[in-house]
């Protein structure tokens, strides 16, 4: 078959290994649950000592193709070997390792993305195409500037009390009113803004 797995070895339920060929799971290697490899994967050891010498998986764990796990390692819940990466050091939960030597990748990467993925959805961006439920990006764009309004109408109402409770002499005069519309997005929920307010009426955009 392509995989040689030492009869000493102590696997978990749920075990897969995905295009079996060139697998090779050491002697003191340990595998939890629900964890998967692809070709090429060497859970090997560093040295002939006796003990424990090879790499220990916890539960969750994807090691991808080609990846080397070397040495009594331990490899935490859900953490993800990237393919062909060479790892002799102890991976954390969660963290994928890439490159060679296994490094974690970079987290600053992560909250870039992040990022971009919340203000593509902020502006109703799909990548993959719009959908009939997709948002109005222009609907929500309204919306969002709608809520932040309030939001400054809310402190400077606060500021002036502050102020006038400190003896300040402060313009009380009232604000024009701003009516508050819903702006119709397919798919969006009501703004944050309606919700407080309970305004009424629909203004809808073009589709």
């Amino acid at each position: 078959t392509g995989v040689e797995i030492h009869p000493a070895a102590k696997i978990g339920r749920r075990f897969f290994i995905d295009h079996g060929m060139g697998v090779v799971i050491g002697e003191t290697a340990e595998i939890g649950d629900d964890c998967t490899l692809y070709h090429g994967v060497t859970l090997g050891g560093t040295s002939w000592d006796k003990g424990k010498r090879h790499p220990t998986l916890a539960n969750n764990v994807v090691v991808g193709a080609g990846a080397k796990v070397l040495g009594p390692i331990t490899v935490n819940d859900g953490a993800r070997i990237g393919s062909n990466a060479v790892v002799a050091k102890d991976v954390p939960a969660g963290a994928t390792m890439i490159g060679v030597p296994g490094h974690v990748a970079r987290s600053s990467k992560d909250a870039d993305a992040r990022k971009r993925r919340e203000f593509a959805k902020k502006i109703g961006f799909d990548a993959y195409g719009v959908s009939q439920d997709a948002a109005d990006p222009v609907a929500n764009a309204v919306n969002c500037m709608l809520d932040h309004i309030h939001a400054m109408d809310e402190k400077l109402e606060a500021a002036n009390a502050a102020l006038k409770k400190m003896g300040a002499d402060v313009d009380v005069s009232p604000l024009p009113e701003l009516e508050l519309y819903d702006i119709d997005s397919v798919g969006k929920k009501e703004p944050s803004h309606a919700k407080r307010e309970g305004g009424e009426g629909d203004v809808k955009t073009d589709n």
